[in-house]
């Protein structure tokens, strides 16, 4: 009886669904059981192809698939270009024709081979000469030119003397060398040197002096000389501050501007002393009410005060002392704001205003230094002459001279006649010996030639190399089969004076080349293909082929026309195959409802309407198995009481068994 009563109760719940649930609009969803095929009509010109294809699919989906004769005969092409000049033209052809036409081809010689040949340039001097012509070679021939040495290389050389005396001498010897060998020569230096210097003297204040000192300079040292200025006179400045307020500020700022400036200076009063007042508030009613003031007074004014009892009174003031009349205008602000009373009583005077003024300059410079300084202390500044200029300052300045004993000579008057100088170098120097050096030469001869002019003169001499090196090169062209592009080579070889000839290499190869395509499958590209040959002038045939179809036949079975339509797009997109979908076999459609609510939400309905389903149900017992409590019958009417009351009855399905 429990089965019974679990089967009974699990119908009454289907049957309260569709009466508890009457407004929640249901969903019906169709599934599509049916079986279907897919088919491609793609056709392969071959059976490896289509094989090849048929293994991808295999291998990318899982499906099974086999190659089989479509019936049917398809045309290929094999495209072949003309003879092509030269193997590096075909090449290029080769690359360009699969690039823009995404099929594959070679290229292969055509005739019998034949020999290379290059043109050959006479031999010439200059490695620069070499690169230039190198150069104008390929632009005016196309061909393209290297340059390589012919024969060894000569090491160039210098002849190089030992020192000569005298400047002089060295000239003629110079003059003899190069009219007696023909060879370029040229003399420098020879030695350390001696230093040139020029004698000065301290400053002499007085310029009748000055001159004095010169003439009695000059005859004692046989020196010249000359008279330098080394200060002219100049006015003398003085630097003036503005106002500054309070004493303490002034000292801070001139210790600081002597400090940077390394300038002294003084501070003094600036305009007339100050009055100062005491200053005494109305009064508060108490020490709280004081001291508040007093903060509301520091904190508006900057002021310091003090609060004091008035004697006798329960009453408190609030004081300040010494205060100016600037800060009085403060007090008085405040205090009219805030609707307080004030007393102020004069109490004397009191510099509150002071400048800083320096000592007297003669740098302008070191003014506008000064004046600058203050200024990025927002302090007003200026440059004051101070009324007073310096005085002109002279010295004796000798001329050139290398040698010791007059050096000492001029340093000893100056000291004794009080104006103490010294020896400054000039950046000169002075030579007693020199030295030849001829040009650079390579031939053995010319060197020999210069070292026996040296040594008849008596003069030591040998030959330097100079770490370069004399080298001929010959320009030779790329090697080519044929001669007609050679020609062009021997042309500008003459035309440079370096005559040339054609030469074999010894190597053999063949004149033209020609481009083969593979089987082409479709008039689309053959024509392709015959557009890329025409674009680049070179003529080409094709030759056409029957050959036998073959397709891939998709063993797959597929269930839902949804499931089958996928299939086909994927072929479609991956394989860019044509592809049909055929339904082999009609299945049911199965329809789902959703009823947009959960179990747990349905059952809570369910125990809010009636009838409940909770409560015991009978059936008669014509229709149950008691050996094993199950229903026998597919329909049975439920009760919900024993007595036979048709209003009472509930009629639904019950599985049988």
């Amino acid at each position: 009886m429990k089965n019974i009563r679990k089967t009974v109760i699990f119908a009454a719940i289907i049957l309260l669904i569709h009466t508890a649930v009457p407004a929640i609009p249901a969903l019906a969803a169709y599934t599509d059981t049916s079986v279907y095929k897919i088919e491609t009509t793609k056709e392969f010109n071959s059976e490896s192809a289509a094989l090849k294809a048929a293994e991808q699919l295999k291998k990318d989906t899982g499906w099974k698939a086999e190659v089989k004769p479509s019936g049917k005969n398809g045309t290929t092409y094999v495209l072949t270009s003309e003879g092509v000049e030269g193997e590096s033209r075909a090449k290029n052809l080769l690359l360009q024709f699969e690039k823009e036409t995404g099929l594959k081809a070679s290229y292969g010689p055509v005739g019998q081979k034949e020999p290379f040949s290059k043109a050959v340039s006479k031999e010439f001097a200059g490695e620069a000469k070499a690169k230039e012509w190198a150069l104008q070679f390929e632009k005016e021939t196309g061909l393209k030119a290297t340059y390589t040495i012919a024969g060894n290389r000569e090491a160039y050389v210098k002849v190089v003397t030992g020192g000569i005396e005298g400047e002089d001498n060295t000239k003629a010897i110079l003059d003899r060398f190069q009219k007696e060998t023909g060879l370029k020569a040229s003399y420098a230096p020879y030695g350390a040197g001696q230093a040139l210097v020029k004698l000065y003297s301290g400053e002499i204040a007085d310029e009748s002096k000055a001159k004095s000192l010169l003439v009695r300079f000059e005859k004692e040292t046989a020196l010249k000389g000359t008279i330098e200025t080394v200060k002219k006179q100049q006015p003398r400045y003085k630097i003036a501050t503005g106002s500054i307020q309070g004493e303490t500020n002034a000292k801070n700022l001139l210790k600081q501007f002597e400090k940077e400036l390394k300038v002294k200076g003084a501070y003094e009063a600036a305009g007339q002393p100050a009055q100062l007042y005491n200053v005494k508030s109305g009064y508060f009613n108490d020490e709280k009410s004081a001291k508040n003031a007093a903060g509301q007074i520091k904190k508006n004014t900057g002021l310091t005060s003090s609060t004091e009892k008035v004697k006798g009174t329960r009453f408190w003031i609030v004081s300040m002392k010494s205060v100016d009349s600037q800060n009085l205008k403060k007090i008085d602000a405040f205090f009219k704001k805030k609707t307080w009373r004030y007393t102020a009583a004069k109490t004397g005077k009191k510099q509150t205003s002071f400048r800083i003024v320096s000592v007297p300059l003669s740098d302008q410079k070191k003014a506008n230094d000064g004046i600058r300084f203050f200024k990025n202390k927002n302090i007003q500044a200026s440059a004051q002459s101070a009324g007073s200029t310096t005085v002109s300052r002279f010295r004796i300045a000798s001329g050139e001279t290398a040698v010791q004993a007059r050096i000492n000579k001029g340093l000893e008057f100056f000291k004794k006649n009080g104006a103490a100088g010294t020896a400054g170098p000039t950046g000169k120097k002075v030579y007693s010996h020199y030295q030849l050096t001829t040009e650079s030469v390579y031939e053995q001869d010319k060197v020999t030639k210069a070292l026996n002019f040296f040594k008849e003169a008596g003069i030591h001499a040998e030959a330097v190399k100079t770490g370069q090196y004399y080298s001929r090169y010959k320009l030779s062209s790329e090697a080519m089969i044929g001669t007609e592009k050679l020609q062009q080579a021997l042309g500008f070889f003459s035309k440079q004076n370096i005559p040339g000839k054609i030469e074999q290499t010894g190597e053999y190869g063949y004149r033209q080349y020609r481009v083969t395509t593979g089987q082409i499958t479709s008039k689309a590209d053959l024509d392709k293909g015959l557009n890329v040959f025409k674009k680049n002038n070179v003529s080409a045939t094709y030759q056409t082929k029957s050959v036998s179809l073959f397709h891939i036949s998709i063993n797959e079975l597929f269930t839902g026309k949804d499931r089958a339509d996928a299939a086909a797009n994927r072929i479609k997109t991956n394989y860019g195959w044509p592809v049909n979908v055929i339904k082999v076999k009609n299945g049911p459609q199965i329809t789902t409802t959703d009823y947009g609510i959960t179990l747990s939400q349905m059952v809570d309905k369910q125990m809010k309407v009636s009838p409940q389903t909770d409560a015991s149900a009978y059936v008669s017992l014509s229709y149950i198995n008691t050996a094993n409590q199950t229903v026998t019958a597919d329909l049975l009417n439920i009760r919900s009481t024993p007595p036979c009351d048709k209003r009472q009855h509930h009629r639904t399905a019950a599985k049988r068994g």
